[in-house]
C-alpha cells in the first residue's frame, strides 16, 4: 500500500489550521514531519493524523 502525501495547504485544511501555522510549527520543529519535494513541503496523511491525535487535549490517550 502506498502512502498518501498532501501539500501544506491541503493538510492544514484537514486539521483546521492555516498553512502559515504549519509553516511556523515546521520552523520551530514542533509540527508534524514532512518531506521536501522540489522546494515544496509534503505531509504524510498517516503521520499527520498520528501527530494530531497525539496533541489532543482532554481525550483519553
Amino acid at each position: 500500500m502506498s502512502e498518501t502525501f498532501l501539500s501544506r495547504r491541503k493538510i492544514a485544511s484537514r486539521g483546521g489550521f492555516s498553512p502559515n501555522t504549519l509553516k511556523n510549527y515546521a520552523e520551530r520543529g514542533i509540527g508534524p514531519e514532512f518531506v521536501k519535494v522540489g522546494g515544496s513541503c509534503r505531509y504524510s496523511v498517516t503521520a499527520f493524523d498520528a501527530w494530531l491525535a497525539h496533541h489532543k487535549v482532554g481525550a483519553a490517550q
